[in-house]
């Protein structure tokens, strides 16, 4: 296989990838294999430098718009990521201020008439 096909076969993977982001049980083993596939990604790139100069402009340009695509769909994920932290970061707060009005009352029952939702 060429070099270049090997680049090509592992963006399309990288596209793919990130195109369908899974639940939060499989989110860590994604974000892994995102990762790992950058990385190779990155080390056939350096390694093949001179292949990519002598290859077909239209197949440069490919890959150009590929690796476009996946800084996009990349940022979109940040985003999204970032929209999520907000949220919890919020919620947490929200429970932490919560005051049990019934803290002080000396009996077994005070939870039932006061709940936090």
């Amino acid at each position: 296989m060429r070099s270049i096909d090997e680049i090509i076969l592992k963006t399309q993977r990288l596209k793919d990838l990130l195109a369908q982001v899974p639940e939060e049980p499989t989110y860590d083993t994604w974000m892994d294999q995102i990762h790992e596939l950058l990385d190779d990604r990155e080390q056939l790139l350096s390694a093949h430098g001179p292949d990519l100069a002598a290859a077909d402009q239209t197949v440069i340009r490919q890959l150009v718009d590929d690796s476009q695509q996946i800084a996009r769909l990349i940022e979109a994920e940040h985003q999204r990521l970032g929209m999520t932290l907000g949220t919890t970061r919020q919620e947490r707060k929200t429970v932490k201020s919560y005051v049990d009005p019934y803290e002080d009352v000396d009996s077994n029952f005070s939870g039932l008439f006061d709940q936090q939702t």
